[in-house]
């Protein structure tokens, strides 16, 4: 059942180039307001990316003041990117930049993490592999390379933390951003006093850890004053990203499986329970809790999805001028009927899962003259449709877990032909929600729950009013695709990984 007594919920996205507040309408079930920044962002040295913890602030409350101000927003929570986070002091101050997710400095310390554990063992209590985008990573290089700072810090917290702690005053962490630092223990669902013990770090660094969904208390004075909402909006936890737009998929059944793309790419499987298992690990999946109780989900990723998209289409593109989707994307469906190729290896941040090779590269094979722009851009858009499939038969054959559904998100489903080929390769129909901003809407269904306008995540979920396109597989391409999957992508990686290897290892000469 649904309370209206208030009406408007707010859900804030913190994503790795933008940020975005939803005012959400439960009586309408329907976004009523989105107001949108760009993330701030700096990069110091090759290598290095920072969010300016006040530069974030700003931006997060000009758009909430652009999208909720001064309306009776109920509830907040924040959907975010998982893993950037910062040192504060006894205070509360930010001590340094907070450390964006794919900042690469910590590579050493995430090294030094394999090295002081298995990557078995580390697996069994986090779910996850080391990582320099980890918390525990970026920890450890501040305690290496900026020790007054570390000995200053009192507090850990990753940015969904970080803007919590500003807007009601308390510290608290999710369990789904939790995950992310690996120091997040999933048996027990608490910080690992093993894991603190073996890297030296005292678990009073680490706010108390609950479920997506928990209400931590209403706006400070400060808070509303900054952000034009009512002092008694109720701040609710959160989650990352790619789970809270899940949920406003409606995923919420074991076998359920969703793609989240943006910039990166995360495919997820829900799962009844946490899966240890030291094989997912060797091919780099993670397995964690959900946002919803009684749910883990595993999670695969590429780094470079949309991100390669958008990288390509600009290739294509007139110098200085915008890259024109709908003319590339008419382009490349007149290429149906040719013959193979050009086809991508999409590795140009890594392989992403199953592989886990941070290595290798993007490749282009196939390419003749009488290939057009538009067979290049089908081509990219081909090989991250197998990138999907490839991980689906991997999560399917290491759990067992039979795939229900299959639901689509994020800014690349603009792209219809990529649904479309998603489902091709699949040989499965694939749901595209018609939801905007799926991980703010998330976020506000969270912050319904938190603040008491929702009784139980199904009410939640059907509140909602959009529709949901199903694209059926085109059966003339079923065949085609599959061969093409089997004989020219999956050998890609393999025939072309040493050469990859010895490309790593070259060094240009000084000119």
């Amino acid at each position: 059942m649904i309370s209206h007594k208030m009406t408007l919920l707010l859900g804030l996205d913190i994503g790795t180039t933008s940020l975005k507040a939803v005012l959400y309408d439960i009586n309408s079930g329907l976004v009523t307001r989105v107001a949108t920044r760009p993330t701030p962002v700096s990069h110091p040295r090759k290598g290095w990316s920072e969010h300016d913890p006040e530069a974030l602030w700003q931006a997060v409350t000009t758009c909430i003041r652009e999208s909720a101000g001064g309306q009776p927003v109920k509830g907040l929570a924040i959907s975010s990117m998982a893993e950037a986070g910062l040192l504060l002091d006894a205070g509360g101050q930010a001590l340094s930049p907070i450390i964006a997710w794919y900042d690469r400095r910590s590579e050493p310390q995430a090294a030094r993490i394999e090295e002081a554990t298995s990557i078995e063992a580390l697996y069994r209590t986090t779910g996850q592999r080391a990582s320099p985008s980890f918390g525990l990573a970026k920890l450890l290089w501040i305690r290496d390379n900026l020790p007054e700072i570390f000995k200053r810090g009192k507090l850990w917290l990753p940015v969904p933390s970080y803007l919590l702690l500003r807007l009601v005053g308390k510290a608290a962490m999710d369990y789904t951003i939790a995950a992310r630092t690996l120091l997040f223990d999933q048996r027990t669902l608490n910080w690992s006093t093993t894991l603190l013990d073996l890297f030296d770090l005292p678990a009073a660094l680490f706010p108390p850890a609950s479920p997506g969904g928990t209400p931590l208390g209403c706006l400070t004075a400060q808070a509303a004053a900054e952000t034009g909402l009512p002092r008694s909006t109720v701040c609710v936890l959160g989650g990352h990203d790619h789970l809270c737009a899940a949920l406003a998929a409606g995923a919420h059944a074991a076998g359920a499986m969703v793609d989240s793309t943006g910039s990166a790419s995360a495919l997820l499987l829900l799962t009844p329970r946490f899966l240890p298992n030291p094989a997912l690990a060797l091919r780099g999946y993670a397995s964690y809790a959900y946002i919803l109780q009684d749910r883990y989900a595993l999670k695969g990723g590429l780094k470079a999805a949309g991100s390669a998209i958008e990288w390509l289409a600009r290739q294509l593109s007139a110098p200085g001028s915008e890259p024109d989707y709908p003319g590339l994307e008419t382009a490349a469906a007149e290429g149906v009927a040719r013959q193979a190729g050009p086809i991508w290896l999409p590795h140009l941040i890594g392989s992403g899962t199953p592989q886990g090779d941070r290595f290798s590269r993007a490749a282009l094979v196939g390419m003749q003259f009488e290939h057009s722009h538009g067979d290049l851009f089908r081509g990219l858009l081909e090989s991250l449709a197998f990138w999907n499939r490839h991980n689906l038969e991997e999560m399917q054959s290491l759990t067992g877990q039979p795939i229900s559904s299959f639901t689509i998100l994020g800014g690349v489903t603009r792209l219809r032909l990529l649904s479309q080929l998603k489902a091709d390769t699949l040989n499965r129909p694939v749901l595209v929600p018609q939801v905007p901003e799926a991980a703010a809407t998330g976020a506000a269904l969270l912050a319904g729950l938190g603040a008491g306008t929702f009784n139980d995540p199904a009410s939640a979920l059907s509140s909602l009013r959009y529709d949901c396109v199903q694209i059926d597989p085109i059966i003339a391409h079923v065949s085609w695709y599959d061969a093409l999957y089997r004989q020219v992508y999956l050998p890609l990686y393999s025939t072309l990984k040493p050469i990859n290897e010895t490309l790593h290892s070259f060094h240009p000469p000084d000119l």
